[in-house]
């Protein structure tokens, strides 16, 4: 598929995710031969930082989170440095930083697995932090996560983050994570590794730290996990109803002070939730729609982040498209997963009646007062060295970000290479 090209009064802006790219960093061999999802923080002296798991293969037992910093707008970047290494099979992933504004301080939150479990995702949340820019690293600090009914009895704890970690009305933190109930992950399949995907049972969390920009004690830090009780947010599979699926929470607060956040689900669609208190309960998650009682946007499996600008716009990028890939690469039901390129954006707006505060409904159909306009190709796929690990490169987990009045996107080359690349803002209108 060619890339889309926009003629925008004389400059031009290619789809294409590596024409006018920077590299962060470039895949080398053995356990560089893996880098994905990335997060990145801009500081308040316009210092960047970008943090990403890396191993030989998702899920190795070498899997670790490193980060790099830039001092000239992502131009240029540091040689990659260790967050938290991965040592006899206690692995590290999922790293998500959180820059505590008008400070020096940048936390690393990150799934550690404490105790070596030979099951991919298992442990709990650590993090560290750095007030030199990554040069240096705090010692490792464990979240204590409750258990949940997911989470047998005895058993590890599995999950990972995704959501990018916000600033809430009120001050406190929000990060976003999924949890897997153990014995679901034990389904074996031909060609899977720690059995097949599809077949996992998953529910969405929040972390939330209400004292974080203002304690500066890591061991005072007060965390809570929403929504509260014993079951998270939850989507019917499509092929088992009875079976919960709902993956990889974005967040970002709306111009009325809610929150809304979005998932990726097994039902064709991406589904979102909205939080009237500062990410303590959720609304039931529904899916999104282009308006209310409009069509359903299309996606499969696959990240789906949110992001509202300074002035008030909701950027989101989705697939656009919810059919499965022609050809079986593990199983059938995966196709749903893989069709994940291009990348779709769609910017909306916030209905002022609801912004008003009027009322939350859990209508099926009411799309927590969103409207969105007609998406467009924003990242597509290409093709590299045929000798390469990965000769046919897609954007995986792209993270939207904004400085000043300008908008990048950071995102890895088909798990391989961590880039940057600036989106014309006249692509988001």
């Amino acid at each position: 598929m060619k890339p889309a090209i926009y003629n925008l009064r004389g400059r031009y802006y290619s789809s294409d995710i590596h024409v006018d790219a920077t590299i962060v960093h470039k895949h080398s061999s053995g356990r560089d031969l893996t880098n994905q999802q990335p997060c990145a923080v801009i500081l308040s002296d316009g210092t960047w930082m970008v943090c990403w798991t890396q191993a030989t293969e998702e899920a190795a037992k070498d899997e670790s989170v490193v980060g790099a910093t830039s001092f000239d707008g992502g131009e240029t970047w540091s040689e990659p440095y260790y967050i938290e290494e991965a040592v006899d099979g206690r692995t590290a992933s999922w790293g998500m930083l959180f820059a505590v504004p008008h400070t020096e301080r940048v936390y690393c939150f990150y799934w550690f697995n404490e105790n070596a479990y030979w099951l991919r995702d298992a442990g709990t949340i650590y993090f560290r932090y750095s007030e030199d820019k990554g040069i240096t690293w705090s010692q490792r600090y464990r979240v204590v996560l409750p258990r949940h009914k997911l989470d047998p009895d005895g058993a590890e704890m599995h999950g990972w983050n995704t959501g990018f970690p916000i600033l809430a009305p009120d001050g406190a933190m929000l990060l976003g994570f999924t949890k897997i109930n153990e014995p679901s992950m034990l389904r074996e399949a031909p060609g899977h590794l720690f059995g097949d995907p599809d077949f996992w049972w998953c529910e969405c969390f929040f972390l939330r730290c209400s004292n974080i920009i203002r304690e500066d004690d890591p061991q005072k830090l007060e965390f809570t996990v929403t929504p509260p009780g014993d079951t998270g947010l939850w989507a019917p599979h499509m092929e088992e109803p009875g079976r919960h699926f709902l993956q990889e929470p974005y967040m970002t607060v709306l111009p009325s002070g809610r929150i809304a956040a979005t998932f990726r689900s097994r039902t064709g669609y991406p589904y979102y939730s909205v939080s009237d208190d500062c990410g303590i309960s959720w609304s039931t998650p529904r899916p999104l729609r282009f308006a209310p009682g409009g069509d359903n946007m299309k996606h499969p499996c696959g990240p789906c982040p949110i992001y509202c600008t300074r002035d008030g716009r909701i950027i989101f990028f989705f697939r656009n498209d919810n059919a499965p890939l022609p050809d079986p690469v593990l199983g059938d039901h995966l196709n749903y997963w893989r069709n994940r390129d291009p990348f779709h954006v769609t910017v909306g707006r916030e209905s002022p009646l609801v912004a008003r505060g009027r009322s939350r409904s859990d209508c099926d159909d009411d799309n927590a007062g969103l409207y969105f306009n007609k998406p467009r190709i924003i990242l597509s796929g290409t093709n590299v060295d045929p000798q390469d690990v990965r000769p046919h490169r897609t954007a995986q987990y792209p993270q939207i970000l904004q400085w000043a009045d300008r908008f990048f996107t950071v995102y890895s080359s088909e798990k391989t290479d961590i880039l940057v690349k600036e989106i014309p803002c006249e692509l988001l209108i």
